[in-house]
């Protein structure tokens, strides 16, 4: 694997929003966006007070008219390109090149979700074949000075994935690499432990970077929360208005106090958490907009977060 020499990036160096709070969401479901929703949809996250989204983008026209809104928003956002597992993409370089040019911090999820084959367009991708194009597409977006976005939900799945980079001589990549967990809570509280269903889920996923490579990259959790009217484990009560709104303050509130759910300190690595999902017609678990009504109990305890600014251990 041919690659640039770029220097590696410890936590402190990446780029993050000014008067970073942590504080995120899913944006919508739709890769195409016009000027009109962009501003609408944005204007909501500035009203809760939001500094990260996670944005699905179909071209470079999109980016280059939905990224210069976010950034004068004051919003920094992890871009991901729709594509299927297995669906090559030859031009993550260019769409690097694209936000750089605009002032915009180059963060990129290549690939969602790849060990789930309902996300496949023509299954059984071999998974040989997925791991070389996650292989080419992490080359691009490093060579092109972007930040190279994971996304597995399943631990072995990354375990693999790291392994293979790291076989291929990718360690470099490995210093400018993020991930993006997708740490849903199904009815569990915010402090369940049990499994990896669980908004606490991605300290499982720190344990695999951990034990693969030695440190833990920044995590951007992509997806999660709690989806509304969620049944999943019936030891614990449905998701209604009132735990929707209490659990994703509790969610919100680490960065603020800087102590997880379990007591544990928040770590430095944990960016920020974008659950699912700002708005949507077609989806109930949307904040904003869907047919089951707007979220209003957690959309007006969140705006009432008092401002803050997230702590490092370095600061």
């Amino acid at each position: 694997m041919e690659l640039e020499d770029l220097p590696p990036m410890p936590l402190q160096d990446w780029p993050r929003p000014p008067q970073d709070n942590g504080l995120g969401i899913h944006f919508i479901p739709e890769e195409y966006h016009t000027p009109e929703h962009l501003d609408l949809h944005i204007s909501r996250m500035v009203d809760m007070k939001m500094k990260w989204a996670l944005v699905i983008y179909a071209d470079e026209i999109q980016l280059e008219m939905a990224a210069p809104r976010f950034r004068d928003a004051g919003i920094t956002v992890v871009w991901r390109r729709i594509l299927y597992p297995g669906e090559k993409y030859y031009d993550w370089g260019r769409d690097a090149q694209v936000l750089q040019a605009l002032g915009v911090p180059p963060y990129f999820q290549i690939y969602n979700e790849p060990a789930l084959e309902a996300g496949w367009e023509d299954p059984p991708v071999p998974k040989e074949r997925l791991m070389n194009d996650l292989l080419k597409a992490a080359r691009d977006v490093y060579n092109a000075g972007g930040y190279v976005g994971l996304q597995f939900i399943d631990p072995q799945w990354l375990r693999e994935a790291l392994y293979e980079i790291r076989r291929h001589g990718g360690e470099p990549i490995l210093q400018r690499m993020f991930f993006v967990p997708h740490p849903y809570g199904l009815n569990h509280p915010p402090s369940y432990q049990e499994d990896l269903n669980a908004v606490l889920g991605f300290l499982t996923f720190a344990q695999v970077f951990q034990e693969e490579i030695g440190f833990v990259p920044p995590m951007i959790a992509g997806e999660g929360g709690w989806m509304y009217g969620a049944t999943d484990d019936d030891r614990f009560p449905r998701i209604d208005d009132q735990l929707h709104r209490d659990y994703h303050l509790e969610l919100f509130n680490w960065f603020r106090t800087g102590v997880l759910s379990n007591g544990q300190p928040l770590p430095d690595y944990l960016f920020a958490f974008c659950p699912w999902l700002l708005a949507s017609k077609m989806d109930d678990s949307a904040w904003f907009d869907s047919f089951a009504g707007d979220h209003t109990q957690t959309i007006e305890a969140v705006k009432r977060i008092p401002p803050f600014t997230r702590r490092f251990s370095w600061e």
